[in-house]
């Protein structure tokens, strides 16, 4: 949750695709969360601005893993801006 104290500066959003005709499992850990996503779609992953340079991305066949700094203050949402997960 934000803090009353934190602006939308602090924070950004990194947006993670899968390919359109393909079919993709987006896991975030070390927390174990994931979601499958058709082609064409996307999730969000709001998070401050000083975690961005900690973050992995590695992509494997049929799945995205997306490795934040943990603990921390993360959420992911959908494509159509609902709220799916807290990290």
């Amino acid at each position: 949750m934000l803090g009353s104290s934190r602006t939308e500066q602090d924070r950004t959003t990194l947006k993670i695709s899968v390919a359109l005709g393909a079919q993709s499992e987006i896991g975030f850990e070390p927390i174990g969360t994931s979601f499958v996503l058709d082609g064409g779609d996307w999730v969000t992953l709001e998070l401050p601005v000083s975690a961005v340079a900690e973050v992995e991305i590695v992509a494997w066949p049929n799945g995205i893993a997306v490795w934040v700094p943990f603990p921390g203050d993360y959420i992911v949402f959908d494509s159509s801006g609902n709220e799916l997960d807290r990290l």
